[in-house]
């Protein structure tokens, strides 16, 4: 069975994402100061991020989920233009 990638992203990255200790992934809201949680469909200038991952109220991590079949490696550039987007974060 091949998932989507919602599907993926439900099935697979929220469950390692609660593992690792985000607790709290939830949806982005403009006009919202986010501390430590893991922000769905956090906006870029390059398009949403499917996961921004904020500790202390800095974006530390973003995370793109894919269907399964997918290849890592195809969706590297993808990655790398949302991170580009924080200035003065550890992305850039």
């Amino acid at each position: 069975m091949s998932l989507n990638e919602e599907q993926t992203r439900k099935q697979y990255i929220d469950i390692a994402l609660k593992r690792s200790g985000w607790n709290k992934i939830i949806p982005f809201k403009e006009g919202v100061f986010y501390k430590d949680e893991a922000v769905e469909e956090y906006p870029t200038d390059s398009g949403p991020a499917d996961y921004v991952l904020f500790c202390d109220g800095k974006p530390l991590a973003i995370v793109e989920g894919k269907k399964v079949a997918v290849n890592p490696q195809n969706v590297l550039q993808q990655a790398q233009r949302y991170a580009r987007t924080f200035q003065n974060s550890p992305f850039t």
